[in-house]
């Protein structure tokens, strides 16, 4: 059996993870964007990613999968940069199965002014759409449909820059698990990597 080594990314430190502003899947003209720590962020995981990745012996071409939010562009992008030094040619594709976690009426709402609410009777808490958004179940269900073709039609090595809820989900889409399953102990932070060899 071989593997398929993804690489899982999260974006850079945003204006709105400064300013502790709710997220999601916003979209527009107050859209958020990396601050300058955000960048560096992006930078430290371009050269992370180069040395996983190693000398290609060569100049050779790497599609660099990135969610299509404006902060997970700018993250693709610098990362791009950084991985020429090494021999690659990456160029950015975006994809909307890609984005964040959608919190309908929760996203651009400061994170201290939310209250607790209570799990409704009968459902999971990954099951609840927040805000009228999307339940970590949707978000679940959405990667693996991305995955199941990106894992056949990219077969050495799957970069994805994405956003926590996303790489929670999938993480654990990756590792067979359901959506009930999604491990929130595991560290995800800003311009982190996580690297999952895939059998196929």
């Amino acid at each position: 059996m071989t593997s398929t080594h993804v690489h899982l990314i999260r974006h850079g430190e945003s204006t709105w993870n400064r300013d502790r502003i709710i997220q999601g899947a916003h979209r527009g003209v107050e859209e958020p964007v990396l601050t300058e720590s955000g960048r560096a962020d992006a930078a430290r995981a371009g050269l992370a990613l180069a040395a996983l990745l190693g000398a290609p012996g060569g100049y050779r071409d790497l599609c660099l999968w990135s969610s299509d939010l404006m902060r997970a562009l700018q993250t693709a992008e610098i990362i791009s940069v950084a991985l020429r030094p090494g021999g690659w040619s990456a160029s950015v594709r975006n994809e909307t199965g890609l984005r964040e976690q959608a919190l309908g009426d929760l996203e651009g709402e400061r994170a201290d002014s939310l209250t607790a609410r209570e799990v409704p009777e009968g459902q999971h808490i990954s099951e609840v759409r927040w805000g009228g958004g999307e339940s970590m179940r949707d978000v679940h269900d959405r990667v693996g449909e991305w995955f199941a073709p990106a894992l056949i039609e990219q077969p050495e090595h799957l970069v994805v820059i994405s956003h926590e809820h996303t790489i929670r989900a999938s993480l654990a889409w990756l590792r067979q698990r359901s959506h009930r399953e999604i491990d929130w102990d595991e560290p995800v932070t800003p311009g982190s990597i996580t690297t999952l060899d895939v059998g196929r």
